[in-house]
């Protein structure tokens, strides 16, 4: 029986907003749920907790927050900001990457006229794990380009000032396909938690049976199937790029 894909694609401008994380702006683009047999859309996460946009309005700031068993990644989308911590306080521009470890208190402010707009990722850590005791802060701009997987994505991944260490064994690495180009088409196993987030560009995706368009700001999660192949192509002139995410256990 075919897959209903549509419940593994979906846009944060499909859900409400909520507070989150001291003040910032959140909606989801996918939740928590079963990634075989799927409720709605866009609940489908095995492995991590949250999975969404975030804004800060300009000259606004976060309060202090927190949490003891989550670790957090912040992928910055548009605008500029700062986040302090105990000791530190590092400017933050598109393209750049902050992991913050479980333990660790933090805040945003955003003394710009324009909205920060982030990316959130969120993991439970389990009992016993020893998170780090500092942020990871990362650009993909500084590291070299890998070339030739599944015939055109060209994979950055982030160089770090200082390692991060996740619970899971995952990672995010910014994907681009140069102009007229198309991914081969291929498919995930069981193990697999495969995510991608249109950056920049529209896209036309290859998912299942199915062609579709892929915007900014919408992800879709590869279906832990290992019969839904997947490919991206890009019909325009520009280059596009996504943020993946991947976790294989």
């Amino acid at each position: 029986m075919d897959i209903d894909v549509s419940l593994y694609i979906n846009h944060w401008r499909n859900s409400p907003p909520r507070d989150g994380h001291g003040g910032l702006v959140e909606r989801d683009i996918l939740t928590r749920g079963d990634p075989f047999h799927p409720r709605e859309k866009g609940a489908v996460l095995r492995y991590l907790k949250a999975y969404r946009r975030a804004e800060l309005p300009p000259h606004a700031s976060t309060h202090s927050f927190v949490d003891r068993r989550e670790q957090v990644f912040f992928y910055v989308m548009s605008g500029q900001g700062r986040i302090m911590t105990d000791g530190r306080t590092v400017d933050l521009e598109e393209g750049m990457a902050v992991v913050i470890p479980a333990g660790l208190s933090y805040r945003l402010s955003n003394p710009s006229v324009r909205s920060l707009e982030l990316f959130l990722a969120a993991e439970e850590t389990p009992d016993g794990f020893v998170p780090e005791r500092q942020l990871s802060v990362g650009r993909y701009q500084d590291s070299l380009p890998l070339v030739g997987a599944h015939w055109a994505h060209i994979a950055r991944p982030f160089a770090y000032d200082h390692e991060p260490k996740f619970a899971n064994p995952m990672g995010f690495v910014v994907v681009s396909m140069d102009a007229f180009d198309i991914a081969q088409p291929h498919t995930h196993p069981a193990a697999t938690e495969e995510i991608w987030l249109q950056i920049k560009g529209t896209s036309l995706l290859f998912f299942g049976n199915r062609l579709l368009r892929q915007e900014p700001g919408e992800a879709f999660l590869v279906p832990p199937t290992n019969t839904v192949p997947h490919s991206s192509i890009n019909p325009d002139g520009e280059r596009q790029l996504w943020l993946f995410f991947g976790c294989r256990k």
